[in-house]
């Protein structure tokens, strides 16, 4: 195997080799298109040599990407971390900071919120925010109208008040356009509010504005970062569902901490 890899890299350098040379006009056109023959043929015969380009080629943009993550993360910490809009649960000098990007009527943020407040059991030590990013409210408008809810909700009673809604209105199973604004109504209620106090103002705005420069496309989208000391190397960005995942990242980044 070893030997078969190696001849291929050998042909291989040849032949980018002999391109180079062909591209510098150091043969005329018929010697071009023999070493383009050749060239083609040698791939037809050795197709791995493309699948592993293209796999190189996926992991290079996939650092890319977490490079541009993490960077946006760390020019991004202040409007993470510290707005004191955003509802939390944990202690708020907690050293490691989990932020969830969410919306009410997203079905994969339904799935991850059981698995979501698991973790907060789990990690008593970590504070967590929430940021309401109703991204289907032009679709659903109740989608808006319960992340609104949801912060003015935090605004009235607290983080445990906050959290109690929460669950109760993933709890209800009604989401892509099934909650309704009396699911809603019952959540805030459930969590010791009097709902005819509150008039929506669309709470969450900044955090559709925090969510563009992130470079965030959709829901759930979790950010673990320390809460002091940031860097591109103690940060990470995990969009979609990835309960696992999750987990991973904030051992991770609790371990970079006591380093």
């Amino acid at each position: 195997m070893k030997k078969s890899s190696l001849s291929i890299a050998v042909a291989l350098s040849t032949l980018i080799s002999l391109n180079c040379m062909a591209s510098n006009s150091t043969f005329n056109k018929e010697q071009e298109d023999e070493i383009g023959k050749i060239a083609a043929e040698y791939i037809v015969n050795h197709p791995e040599i493309l699948v592993q380009a293209s796999k190189n080629l996926q992991l290079k943009q996939m650092k890319l990407q977490q490079a541009a993550s993490a960077k946006a993360i760390v020019d991004n910490q202040d409007a993470l971390l510290k707005d004191k809009k955003s509802p939390f649960i944990g202690p708020s000098d907690a050293a490691v900071s989990i932020i969830e990007f969410f919306d009410y009527q997203c079905a994969y943020c339904a799935k991850l919120s059981p698995e979501f407040d698991s973790i907060i059991k789990e990690n008593p030590d970590a504070k967590f925010i929430f940021k309401e990013t109703p991204i289907f409210s032009t679709r659903w408008e109740v989608s808006g109208y319960a992340a609104d809810m949801g912060q003015w909700v935090f605004s009235e009673k607290g983080s445990k008040a906050y959290l109690t809604y929460h669950n109760a209105i993933f709890a209800t199973g009604h989401d892509e356009g099934k909650l309704t604004k009396e699911d809603v109504k019952k959540a805030a209620k459930k969590a010791g509010v009097n709902v005819n106090e509150f008039k929506p103002n669309e709470r969450y705005a900044a955090n559709f504005q925090l969510f563009a420069k992130l470079g965030l496309r959709g829901t759930p989208a979790v950010v673990i970062m320390p809460s002091k000391g940031a860097n591109q190397d103690n940060v990470v960005m995990l969009p979609g569902y990835d309960p696992e995942g999750i987990k991973n990242a904030i051992r991770k980044v609790k371990a970079s901490i006591t380093q």
